[in-house]
């Protein structure tokens, strides 16, 4: 079944670079648990060649680290290098597939500068790199592509070559397979024979929605660089946070972002239960490294177990100069209460001293005009001197509107006298329950006197007796109730008897 793909593969590649695209998209993700696989991939085309040449070049190094940082367990991984295919040259070529550390550092010295048939250095061809990596490395099933590049896309060094790559870069931001693209700029001076850079990117893209997970816990936790990365896709997610400042209106409540600064926490007392919250506060810029110069901004709140949203606003409904990691001007939202149980309706409330809701925040930024912050646009002509801004840093349709989606917890805090109420009374029906079995399983001893003779006898609650006369004649029964025993003598008997 792969050769099958493969050679499919090669077939589209000789016809056209449309091809490749239906390609890609038709192989799809599978729903599958198989594990995520980390495809490492570095351009040795002839733009590359002080990256090479150099002798103090630090790029193999860095591509070493990288995969050391991401891939700390060392699983299965795949180090390919890539340019553009002519003739016996051939890109994507797998240079290592595996876990073994030494063998990863090997194939990563072994890559070297590629050459046209002719003598040449190579081309470059992003799409025909990231399309055969996929269908031949990790066919319908999730990835990180994590691309070593100067920026140059530069296929056959044509007039044609602005056109198409507009088009492949219009392709990343609209396939749905490929969940989410970063870039990392990373300065590191070369100079080679014939070209010298200031520096250079990494791109990671998750294919697929395992592989966006795994790279989101990647890029949360540092890794592989702790400065935060830029990123391309998605630009209609995650647009924003909501940072409450102050709270205004009926009731006695507080508002504050959780411990993991995402979830939205309202808290008040039972008995002073408000009917909305008011809150006051600002919105934080997520979307790295664009400014939101505009948007219409709308907001809902569903509670869970609750089939209608809960009456909710928001105050302006336009935004407008969010810098890039900075905050808007202040705004206010208005998050309407559901109804409360009773304390009595839900025994973890006692028990707790108080109840959670759990509800989800929609903020939904409509007609969104985004526009590359100036100090990351300086930071590019920096790295990158003379050369355009790559296609892929312009936001497309898809960024024209974006959802963001908050947790949001009622604290709800009910008095504590409940819970003492319902000890007392635990404790009084426990008490109860050992004086009955008390009663029911002890035994008590009485003195019976028989004709002036005393003798002690032992009973159980409703137990009996043999009753004995001061001779050891068999008399009658003693039998016991819930306190006093009674004599029940028999026919003929007439002694005289006395319980004490």
């Amino acid at each position: 079944m792969i050769q099958f793909v493969l050679s499919v593969f090669v077939f589209f590649k000789r016809i056209s670079q449309v091809g490749l695209l239906v390609l890609m998209v038709s192989t799809g993700v599978r729903a599958s648990d198989s594990p995520v696989l980390n495809i490492f991939m570095i351009q040795n085309s002839g733009w590359m060649e002080p990256f090479y040449e150099d002798s103090n070049s630090q790029f193999k190094s860095l591509i070493a680290t990288v995969i050391e940082k991401t891939n700390p367990g060392m699983e299965e991984i795949v180090i390919a290098s890539f340019n553009q295919s002519l003739g016996d040259n051939i890109s994507p070529l797998l240079a290592y597939r595996g876990n073994d550390r030494t063998a990863t550092n090997k194939a990563i010295q072994g890559v070297n500068l590629a050459k046209k048939p002719g003598g040449a250095y190579a081309d470059t061809d992003f799409r025909e790199a990231i399309v055969g990596a996929i269908t031949q490395n990790s066919p319908g099933s999730p990835c990180i592509l994590w691309i070593f590049t100067n920026n140059k896309n530069s296929p056959q060094n044509n007039k044609e070559t602005a056109a198409r790559n507009k088009e492949f870069y219009n392709w990343l931001q609209s396939e749905e397979n490929i969940k989410r693209i970063v870039a990392y700029p990373y300065s590191m001076k070369v100079q080679g024979k014939h070209f010298q850079a200031n520096g250079m990117m990494i791109y990671a893209l998750a294919y697929g929605e395992p592989a966006d997970e795994k790279l989101k816990k990647l890029i949360a936790s540092g890794l592989p660089f702790e400065d935060q990365p830029a990123r391309l896709k998605p630009l209609n997610a995650d647009a924003i946070t909501f940072v409450p400042t102050t709270v205004t209106g009926q009731g006695n409540f507080k508002a504050a972002l959780g411990y993991d600064n995402h979830t939205l926490e309202l808290q008040f007392d039972s008995s002073n239960k408000p009917e909305a919250a008011v809150i006051n506060g600002v919105f934080t810029n997520n979307f790295f490294p664009y400014d939101i110069l505009s948007a219409d901004v709308s907001f809902s709140v569903k509670f869970q177990g609750d089939s209608h949203d809960i009456q909710s606003a928001i105050e302006p409904e336009q935004v407008s100069e969010i810098p890039t990691g900075k905050s808007s001007k202040p705004v206010q939202v208005k998050i309407g209460i559901p109804s409360l149980p009773s304390i009595w309706e839900n025994p973890e409330i006692i028990f707790k001293s108080g109840y959670q809701v759990p509800a989800i925040m929609e903020f939904v930024l409509a007609n969104q005009n985004l526009r590359l912050s100036s100090e990351f646009v300086k930071r590019m002509e920096e790295l990158f001197p003379g050369d355009p801004l790559p296609e892929i840093f312009v936001p497309g349709e898809s960024a024209k509107q974006s959802a963001t989606s908050r947790p949001l917890v009622v604290n709800v805090m009910y008095p504590i006298w409940p819970l003492f109420v319902l000890i007392l009374a635990i404790l009084l029906v426990i008490a109860g329950i050992i004086i009955i079995l008390k009663l029911f399983t002890g035994t008590k001893k009485f003195t019976v006197v028989v004709d002036g003779m005393q003798k002690t006898y032992i009973l159980n609650i409703f137990g009996e007796c043999p009753l004995y006369s001061s001779r050891s004649e068999r008399i009658g029964n003693l039998r016991r109730g819930l306190f006093k025993p009674v004599v029940y003598l028999d026919k003929g008997r007439n002694e005289q008897i006395k319980i004490m």
